[in-house]
């Protein structure tokens, strides 16, 4: 996104400048111009010649803080200089801050208008999770005999059966006693209720009952007792049946073998509901309760799935900073299989209100504006204040009426094109003399320069020497060692993932993350407090979400995005709390991740990217040495 708006900016400044020759000349075309205050603008104090009289600056549309008095190229890309003019407006007065542009010019610019409008957005936390059997949806077949296993009729597991299916044959002589006894009893039963001593056969009808309930309570079914009744032969071989459906999970016996009564032959699981178990750290664990309703999406699977939370361990594990949850997600059919990987959603944060697209918000180290429709083609900026922020909207608590027409796309061409074309502050709409320090773009540090031409010393548009490369010590170096060197541990188990992708290899990358994040888990929050602790929280979340979306997919590409969110926590922590005595290169590529450009920390200076691998090993530079 940073080269296409550069490119752009750099497209529209020529496009403005030849309007701004031409409309000294002619009226006619007022409509193709950038115009200032249009009924107004003054040419006094800024020169359109070329001569580049006092007030003429050179700057590059793509490294805005490379500016220089003379015309030359960008020491950092080899573009030519732009020129640019000041509108005169001294420090501390009020300058016009509107910008115009022509139906042509937006559309040139990619610049989009829509109203405000509101609505709910949140924060989200992935958790890792696996599909589990649900333990209370089980069964256990035992014997209910002890004798010899003649034959299994279900001999693999995996298979799904139904109740009432049969098993396994079974010779039981403990069985055949009881036959006997019950056929004894019948026929006893008969005889004397056809004599002449029926007033005994209510007793031998008890007699016949009781030996009827003793085969029922050995596992022989209705039909297998009557049939026994009706051919008056014993069964030396009783077929068993399943007395519940599922699934076959084990097989404990073979053909055979001898078992003795309760000995364990199968078990089953009803895959029609499963658990989904995940993982909770500390500080993800506020987010849920039981009781919940979570979101799930089954690796491999589209859509989401919706869970209930039904436990969530109150202890750690040994040895661990994790909790478990477990949910309970309905399967019908069968269609997912213990043991798949998922992911569970936790949304919390949850803010309503005025909502923009993020592009729409152009930040720098003053606050934040957007830029307002103030008529056609006529774009004015105004601070706001941003809340709850997703990777596609923002909330905007304050600055806005939500009656505005904002410019949803292309806002960094119209702020390039104050700060570049005009000199004016969009945070203070005042004529920037100090510079303005801002970051329009993706970059936490702005791009040092790597070399310089003979006998020309960039500055920045306060007029300072631009530094060739930044040193810095932590910022929170006040930390105790113990933390420091828990946080070590942190940067020295990156480094293998880090390795891993610069090999291009998504199963050992899944393996490193692991083990970053076994590192992350060791590192005790309790030794820091205050904004230490609280700034140290953000980063973990950070870097736990993007790890375990690293961990969760074998996509390279959405391996290196997410480690791109793991670098930039990890790096604010180093900055923020230092690390024992290991060198440390911050490096940036401004091609990674679709030409957004991403940063990397590596104990080595020589260039080798985890973006690219071997496709471009050594593209990229070090930006910026710690410790």
């Amino acid at each position: 996104m940073i080269r296409r708006w550069l490119y752009g900016s750099a497209g529209l400044l020529i496009l403005l400048n030849a309007s701004c020759k031409s409309g000294g000349t002619s009226s006619t075309k007022a409509d193709d111009s950038t115009q200032i205050a249009a009924s107004d603008h003054d040419h006094s104090g800024h020169n359109h010649g070329p001569d580049g009289e006092a007030g003429t600056t050179y700057t590059c549309p793509m490294h805005p803080q490379i500016v220089q008095s003379a015309p030359g190229t960008c020491p950092i890309c080899s573009m030519d200089l732009v020129a640019v003019g000041k509108t005169g407006t001294k420090a501390g007065e009020r300058s016009d801050a509107s910008v115009m542009l022509s139906a042509s010019q937006m559309q040139l610019a990619n610049i989009t208008v829509q109203p405000v409008s509101s609505g709910s957005i949140g924060n989200s936390t992935v958790l890792n999770a696996r599909l589990a059997a649900d333990q209370q949806q089980t069964d256990v077949i035992s014997s209910r005999v002890a004798g010899r296993i003649e034959r299994l009729y279900v001999k693999e597991t995996g298979q799904t059966i139904r109740k009432g299916q049969v098993l396994y044959e079974i010779y039981s002589e403990p069985l055949l006693t009881q036959q006997q006894e019950y056929l004894i009893a019948l026929q006893q039963e008969q005889e004397m209720g056809n004599g002449e001593a029926s007033n005994a056969s209510p007793r031998y009808s008890q007699f016949r009952q009781a030996a009827e309930q003793k085969l029922r309570l050995y596992g022989m079914t209705a039909e297998q007792i009557a049939v026994l009744g009706r051919t008056r032969k014993v069964l030396p071989r009783i077929p068993f049946v399943a007395p519940a459906g599922g699934t076959v999970t084990e097989i404990a016996a073979s053909e055979g073998q001898y078992v003795g009564e309760g000995a364990l032959l199968y078990r089953l699981v009803n895959l029609g509901q499963l658990w989904v178990e995940a993982e909770l750290y500390a500080g993800e664990a506020k987010f849920v309760k039981v009781g919940d309703r979570v979101s799930v999406q089954v690796i491999g699977y589209e859509g989401d799935l919706t869970a209930r939370v039904a436990f969530i361990n109150p202890e750690y594990q040994a040895g661990s900073q994790v909790l478990i949850m477990r949910a309970v997600l309905a399967n019908p059919g069968g269609r997912y299989q213990p043991g798949q990987q998922a992911q569970v959603l936790l949304r919390h944060g949850v803010q309503r209100g005025l909502t923009l697209p993020v592009d729409a918000v152009v930040r720098g180290g003053e606050g934040a504006v957007v830029f307002v429709q103030t008529g056609p083609g006529s774009f004015q900026p105004r601070r706001v204040q941003t809340g709850t922020e997703t990777d596609q909207r923002v909330v905007i608590t304050s600055g806005l009426n939500g009656e505005e027409t904002i410019a949803m796309s292309g806002a960094y061409l119209l702020y390039s094109e104050l700060i570049l074309k005009k000199g004016v502050n969009p945070f203070t709409k005042q004529a920037d003399e100090a510079g303005v320090k801002s970051t329009p773009n993706a970059e936490t540090n702005p791009a040092p320069i790597a070399s310089r031409q003979a006998g020309s010393t960039p500055v920045s548009q306060s007029g300072e020497p631009v530094p060739e490369l930044s040193s810095g010590k932590p910022t929170g170096s006040g930390a105790p060692d113990a933390f420091k060197k828990q946080l070590t541990g942190v940067y020295e188990a990156s480094l293998k993932l880090t390795e891993s992708l610069i090999g291009s290899n998504s199963g050992g990358t899944k393996v490193a993350a692991t083990g970053v994040e076994k590192a992350l888990s060791r590192v005790d929050m309790k030794q820091i407090s205050g904004q230490a602790h609280t700034d140290w929280m953000k980063n973990f979340n950070s870097m736990n979400a993007a790890l375990k979306t690293i961990r969760s997919t074998g996509d390279l590409d959405k391996q290196r995005t997410a480690y791109a969110q793991f670098e930039d926590g990890l790096y604010r922590s180093v900055k923020a709390f230092g690390i024992m005595d290991k060198p440390v290169y911050r490096q940036y590529c401004p091609m990674a991740l679709n030409n957004k450009g991403s940063y990397w920390l590596s104990d080595k200076k020589p260039i080798r990217n985890p973006f690219f691998g071997d496709q471009m090993l050594t593209c990229g530079e070090t930006k910026e040495e710690i410790n």
